[in-house]
């Protein structure tokens, strides 16, 4: 059959120019009739749902319920769309293998750091990502298994009330959960950075990068918390009665305030450590061995501005669960890559730990013996764990360095103010 859903229409004096273009394709000359009846004048509107659907994707209703009242009683207009598209499936397959991966990284970044490393400790870094992986788990459960059951990536119309409350209930938790994720993988690669740059100035600027992220961090959970009064109108005001009272402030504008500020956070972050390069008494091969680790922040940039078009619709649709997919999608996206980037320095370390004749310590080294020497013992990259671990990777897990050396580097100031 070519048609691919039905509205059913409250018989009134509607402004049809409301309802969607394929809801209007034929209206019968029922709704003319006197409102007196209009109980018994329900009539069935027939929609070219998929032929407009394939004319554009992203179908709207400027108001997906529309309510009116006549003779005191509320009569509703409900757009029941059958065959409305459904990327749940999408979604949880692209959660389930960035969150797989992500999951692993760490537990092996972990793991690595505790029981194989020279010192067998963890630092601010690694305790930081383990308290981000502690509120990721429950994240990915909730989008999974809840918000996207609830309606996540379908029309709202195909939905009935209780699924809607309960999509705003679980959205509005995974917002919170989003922020403190976010600001937790910040601030691990920020402690990252202050591990292995010992220079005065540097120390000092990521200090208050450090701080700077824990206070946007907080402040942008605070108002997700307070954004609507009283706090149950953040799933309330999904329930289409108009006696539902309430007040949010500008979510979108905050919204894309926060994004913005995580984009610009995000290249500060990326762009600090790669000044230092030249400070290091460093091979050319093994500086830009440097830069290309460094540059990994770089992805997790580019994947906030791709998160920033999603933020057109942010709290700001007439279709949110169809609207908010993309920005879900993004923004777990996000939190996945920002974990699997602040692990790839240990997983440099576990490779090269596994595979020492592939990861030679002087594969991209000098040639001459005198200068293998220098670099041995006057750079920052060399440390003295079995041997296998003085390529200059070893920054990124600066708590491997005995603890007899810590204080000499530092003393030293490989890395300049």
């Amino acid at each position: 059959m070519e048609f691919g859903s039905i509205v059913h229409l409250a018989a009134s004096a509607v402004n049809v120019t409301q309802l969607p273009a394929c809801a209007v394709s034929r209206i019968p000359e029922i709704l003319l009739y006197d409102l007196s009846n209009f109980r018994e004048m329900f009539c069935s509107v027939v929609m070219y749902c998929r032929k407009m659907r394939r004319r554009q994707r992203n179908l709207r209703m400027p108001q997906w319920r529309i309510q009116f009242c006549h003779g005191g009683v509320r009569v509703t207009i409900m757009c029941i769309v059958g065959c409305a598209l459904d990327r749940g499936l999408e979604f949880r397959v692209v959660n389930f293998l960035l969150g797989s991966m992500a999951f692993g990284l760490v537990v092996m970044r972990i793991f690595f750091k505790k029981y194989l490393s020279t010192s067998k400790r963890l630092g601010l870094d690694d305790w930081t990502i383990l308290a981000a992986l502690v509120v990721g788990i429950p994240s990915v459960v909730i989008q999974v298994f809840f918000l996207t059951p609830t309606g996540l990536g379908k029309d709202v119309w195909t939905l009935d009330i209780p699924m809607l409350l309960d999509f705003g209930h679980y959205f509005y938790v995974m917002e919170i959960l989003y922020l403190t994720l976010i600001t937790l993988i910040k601030v691990s690669l920020t402690l990252f950075y202050l591990s292995i740059f010992p220079g005065t100035v540097i120390r000092r600027l990521l200090w208050v990068t450090v701080a700077f992220h824990i206070t946007c961090g907080l402040a942008f959970v605070l108002k997700t918390v307070l954004q609507c009064t009283p706090v149950e109108y953040n799933w309330e005001k999904f329930d289409g009665d108009s006696s539902t009272t309430g007040h949010c402030i500008d979510i979108n504008a905050s919204g894309w305030a926060n994004g913005v500020i995580g984009v610009v956070a995000d290249i500060w972050l990326f762009a600090l450590p790669l000044t230092q390069l030249k400070r290091l008494r460093l091979h050319w091969k093994k500086k830009v061995a440097a830069a290309i680790m460094f540059l990994t922040g770089a992805i997790i940039t580019i994947v906030s501005m791709l998160r920033l078009k999603s933020l057109v619709h942010f709290a700001n649709s007439y279709n949110p669960t169809w609207d908010q997919w993309s920005v879900v999608f993004w923004s777990t996206i996000e939190v996945s890559v920002g974990f699997i980037c602040t692990c790839l320095p240990a997983l440099r370390l576990i490779l090269m730990r596994m595979y020492p004749q592939t990861f030679k310590p002087d594969s991209c080294g000098s040639s001459s013996p005198a200068s293998r020497n220098f670099y041995r013992h006057n750079s920052i990259s060399r440390i003295a764990d079995e041997g296998s671990e003085n390529d200059l990777v070893n920054l990124s897990q600066s708590n491997l360095v005995p603890a007899h050396l810590q204080d000499s580097l530092k003393g030293n100031g490989r890395v300049g103010d």
